[in-house]
């Protein structure tokens, strides 16, 4: 019998050698965030703040199926947007809009109805047969007073090079657009 008690203890022994010596000896990560949050909870605030930055509110609005204002990341497409309104309708034109652009956070993506390219009361108000400048065409941006071909391949341009347009005022660093052309057009345009 004692050749046998001695024979499990040796295993014990061995065991709880090879348990020692792989057993973990950091704390786990989810340890680590706890106790790191508590030395420094200013670190922490910062790093919180610049996930709250990368947060976007985009409003969603038109020829979709759930009209609203979604959340989405940085980085994220207009097709992401659209993706979160449940799509574009039957009804919707899905060359309305530019789906491969980058949302920016208070931007409005308006999904026109075929043929029509006007928004609806319910979906975007009071906006029918207006330019939305941040989704028109070439040929769209050309129906504005005083925008010819020039002009309206500049505004592309620059709409291409800086993101969508965020208030009108930015329309005056487009090259060839002053104040009196924008004032000619101001009236017929829907920027954000």
């Amino acid at each position: 019998m004692s050749r046998i008690y001695k024979y499990f203890l040796s295993i014990a022994v061995l065991a709880g050698f090879i348990l020692w010596i792989l057993w973990p000896t950091s704390p786990p990560d989810d340890e680590f965030v706890i106790n790191h949050e508590k030395e420094g909870e200013e670190e922490t605030t910062e790093v919180n703040a610049s996930v709250k930055k990368t947060l976007m509110y985009v409003d969603v609005k038109g020829e979709v199926e759930r009209p609203g204002v979604y959340h989405l990341n940085e980085g994220s497409r207009v097709e992401d947007a659209i993706e979160k309104a449940g799509g574009i309708t039957s009804s919707g034109d899905p060359l309305s809009v530019n789906l491969a652009m980058r949302v920016q956070d208070e931007m409005v993506v308006i999904v026109l109805a075929k043929g029509g390219g006007t928004v609806s009361a319910e979906d975007g108000g009071n906006m029918s047969g207006k330019v939305f400048i941040n989704q028109a065409s070439l040929e769209d941006l050309k129906t504005l007073s005083g925008v010819g071909e020039a002009k309206a391949k500049a505004i592309l341009k620059y709409r291409e090079k800086n993101g969508p347009f965020q208030d009108v005022n930015d329309l005056l660093q487009v090259s060839g657009i002053g104040e009196k052309t924008l004032e000619g057009f101001l009236e017929d345009i829907q920027v954000p």
